[in-house]
């Protein structure tokens, strides 16, 4: 498939003979309205860091209550990860966006309109419900209406907007930093509402299904529109056959699960049976896990406080610190993006782990040892942001979104976003207890440490899935970890 930006139907002839053929403006329009909700998903983690300040002075919350506002959501989130996949298979995308963003809006204006912790905390409860559901089922989506040879750059699409929306967040904390706190951070709650409104509204309606899924809920003329209207009419006939044949092998494998007693659509039990299935699962939840257990949400959250830690005492000082570190993650997403699928997932991933590793390292040494420059300190911030963005970042939503068998796709994103969710809540809930005991220089020394866990266990674990179908990527891991295609 090939990308034109400046033409939305059509391909110069040169372009007929690049093996990728053709890609409509519909499939970009597609991914780009997903990834709004992605930006919307980033600016909540990133205004959280200057909210937070402000909510927790007019809410008088303790210590335990920020971390718990502030975790809470991504906990949640995974139980709407889990709930995405089995929405998803029995309703399709277009029904799944619209209850995330719905979900997600009810849950800002409760704790935009809260005075109190609980109320804010049931906010959140709620928020995170469409949170969730929005990182099962987006990169899915945009992993199944791309082509092997731009799914990389397509999914990566979600989290470079994801990295917009975060810097956004920390933008909008200095530009309402000097309005008085109960109404600051309500209003910044409450931002987020005029582009949730927009793609409900507007994008979301002319959003189109995904061809794999309108062919297995037997609507194969649709499905075939779809395609031609996404990739042209040379790719669709092709394409439509290559799912028909996964639709069959996955038939087979329902029948095989009914005749031992598993039930159509809730066999979770299937994750892990068949060596197939455990190995994508081991690498899908892994890789997922890895990346947040690194400590990024403790940057991503806290950035003020660990400035504080760092003797940056003044507020504006740390909101703008904040903003340049959301600043240089967002830049390096770009390259990150284009990386996966230029030099292939393992060299991207082992490369970005090894820096992310190092800068770790350095930060967690300048601030343990209480005389570093703040300016070493903030240079090793965004020395890790970067290093993340290069490749942890969109390198693990491309992996995730491709690894899993169709049978068990559905059920194994979601059961990876959860895992994701879960180890991002739980860093968030515990960086200042852990800060407290450790100190913020040995939480990092902490996170260096399981960063090096994750380097051995992409380099040992995770194949090269670059230009493969997700079929292709399947037949792979069938043959075990000794065929696999290292680089």
């Amino acid at each position: 498939f090939c990308f034109f930006p400046g033409s939305r139907d059509t391909a110069s002839s040169a372009s007929a003979k690049d093996d990728r053929g053709v890609l409509k403006w519909l499939a970009i329009e597609s991914v780009a309205t997903v990834s709004i909700f992605a930006a919307i998903l980033g600016y909540d983690i990133g205004v959280m860091s200057g909210a937070l300040l402000a909510m927790s002075r007019d809410l008088d919350l303790s210590t335990w209550q920020q971390e718990i506002v502030v975790g809470c959501l991504d906990f949640v989130s995974a139980a709407g990860a889990i709930g995405g996949g089995a929405l998803y298979v029995n309703h399709g995308m277009v029904r799944c966006v619209r209850l995330a963003i719905l979900s997600y809006a009810a849950g800002m204006i409760i704790v935009a309109a809260s005075f109190s912790y609980v109320q804010v905390f049931i906010g959140r409860i709620v928020g995170g419900i469409g949170v969730g559901l929005g990182f099962a089922i987006c990169p899915q989506y945009i992993a199944e209406i791309c082509p092997p040879a731009w799914r990389g750059i397509m999914v990566s699409c979600f989290e470079i907007s994801m990295n917009l929306g975060l810097c956004s967040g920390y933008v909008a904390n200095l530009a309402l930093e000097t309005l008085a706190d109960s109404t600051r951070w309500r209003l910044l709650m409450l931002i987020p509402l005029v582009p949730t409104c927009f793609m409900y509204f507007i994008s979301v309606p002319r959003l189109p299904e995904s061809p794999r899924w309108l062919m297995a809920d037997g609507r194969e003329a649709e499905a075939s529109d779809t395609l031609v209207r996404l990739c042209g009419e040379a790719a669709a006939g092709p394409t439509m056959l290559e799912i028909k044949e996964v639709i069959a092998l996955q038939d087979n494998y329902d029948h095989e699960g009914q005749r031992h007693g598993a039930s159509s659509g809730s066999r979770w039990a299937a994750l892990f049976t068949g060596p197939v299935a455990r190995r994508a699962l081991v690498i899908g939840a892994g890789t997922a896990i890895f990346q947040q257990a690194n400590g990024l949400e403790a940057v991503v959250y806290y950035v003020p406080k660990v400035l504080d830690a760092a003797g940056v005492t003044s507020e504006h000082a740390q909101l703008k610190a904040a903003a340049l570190v959301g600043l240089c993650k967002t830049l390096f997403i770009g390259i990150g993006q284009f990386s996966v699928d230029k030099f292939g997932r393992r060299v991207v991933m082992l490369s970005s782990i090894s820096a992310v590793t190092c800068s770790l390292l350095v930060l967690a040494w300048c601030i343990g040892s209480g005389n570093a420059e703040v300016g070493v300190i903030l240079t090793a911030l965004c020395a890790f942001m970067a290093s993340f963005s290069l490749g942890v970042g969109p390198g693990t939503w491309v992996i995730t979104s491709e690894i899993f068998p169709l049978p068990i796709r559905s059920k194994g994103t979601s059961f990876s976003m959860a895992a994701n969710r879960i180890t991002s809540g739980t860093v968030a809930m515990t960086f200042l207890s852990l800060s407290a005991w450790l100190g913020v220089g040995g939480a990092f020394f902490l996170f260096a440490g399981v960063s090096a866990v994750h380097f051995l266990f992409t380099f040992f674990m995770l194949p090269e899935t670059r230009g493969k179908s997700l079929e292709e990527i399947e037949a792979m891991l069938s043959q075990g970890s000794r065929s696999y295609e290292r680089f």
